[in-house]
């Protein structure tokens, strides 16, 4: 019975993380409950994406600030929320700055991310966004017309948490799934094969050991004579990365670096960012367990040392460690990179 009532209990916080909205009244079945700006809102049965109302902002003459807003509450051990909703917009003439458009615009901890901008005319399109939720509690979504005139519809308004599992599997999925065309075109550029034992996490001995677009940098470096730099414009992946094999009687690897970024403005996702990742397989192909992140980097940092352990997953028999420019912009330079085997 004891065991019965666990599993209850387990299903319970998975079906929790699975459906459970944080946001009340989304579809605004309820009309304009749970929603602050009352006065600005208006509850629409005929342009609505589900159920038989939507929400829509209206502003013809004056452009100004007119929104809709709704604090939440986070679940502990929520790692990311997703912000998803249906939205339309009619006429939506911007304002004198880039911003001034219909916008969705989450709050947390006095930071905003932005969910979604329109302007002109669309149909009904799904907006969503994995956001990560860094420990916070709490946060605030607000709907508005951002000092612009027009009509902006909207349904189906949700936060879902995110588990975990599967924040890691989304993760690994979208770094997977990116890194496959730019894995060929290292390949293609150094195609080195797998070492023996990781080597030249210094950089001294140049581009030997490493595969991929390796550039080094004699005057801004950590100790030595050269680190790794790695620059991109545009937000594509452009990194190094190193295959080696993993001794018989090694149970964990610990894996130390140093890193200096330079304003790198972060990609599509959270996790596209300057990175020291490492992945896990029996033959440098098929991997044993989802990679594993050091650290992601963004902005202008000065150097500092990151360090991971991490235990080696079941018939993991090589690593391949990433340096990289995850699909983020900016420049990142790397030095001292060491990996330890612990048995």
């Amino acid at each position: 019975m004891k065991k019965i009532l666990i599993s209850l209990a387990f299903l319970s916080i998975v079906s929790l993380f699975a459906q459970k909205n944080l946001i009340k009244n989304g579809s605004f079945e309820l009309d304009k409950d749970s929603w602050r700006g009352e006065n600005v809102l208006n509850i629409n049965p005929y342009t609505k994406r589900t159920g038989t109302k939507g929400g829509s902002i209206y502003e013809y003459t004056s452009p100004q600030w007119k929104g809709i807003d709704q604090e939440f509450n986070i679940p502990k051990n929520t790692p990311a929320i997703e912000v998803s909703a249906w939205v339309k917009a009619d006429a939506i003439e911007k304002g004198k700055n880039n911003w001034n458009k219909a916008v969705i615009i989450l709050e947390m901890n006095g930071k905003t991310e932005n969910i979604a901008e329109l302007e002109g005319t669309t149909n009904w399109q799904l907006v969503k966004k994995i956001i990560p939720t860094e420990n916070n509690r709490s946060g605030r979504l607000m709907l508005a017309l951002s000092e612009c005139t027009g009509s902006f519809f909207f349904d189906d308004i949700k936060i879902t948490p995110i588990s975990k599992e599967d924040y890691d599997k989304i993760i690994d999925e979208d770094i997977k799934k990116k890194e496959a065309i730019s894995l060929q075109n290292i390949q293609n550029q150094n195609p080195t094969a797998p070492a023996e034992i990781f080597a030249n996490g210094n950089f001294e001995n140049g581009t030997s050991s490493w595969r991929g677009a390796v550039n080094l940098s004699n005057t801004i470096k950590k100790e030595g004579n050269t680190a790794l730099v790695l620059t991109s414009s545009s937000k594509d992946w452009v990194g190094v990365d190193q295959i080696f094999n993993v001794p018989k009687e090694a149970k964990s690897v610990t894996i130390t670096g140093w890193l200096k970024s330079e304003n790198i403005v972060q990609g599509e996702n959270p996790w596209n960012n300057g990175l020291l990742n490492v992945e896990f397989s029996t033959d440098g192909k098929n991997k044993t367990a989802n990679d594993e992140s050091i650290t992601f980097v963004t902005g202008t940092k000065d150097w500092q040392q990151y360090s991971k352990t991490f235990n080696l997953p079941k018939d993991t028999q090589k690593l391949r460690l990433m340096i990289a420019l995850g699909f983020a912009t900016g420049t990142l330079y790397a030095d001292d990179i060491q990996v330890k085997f612990n048995p």
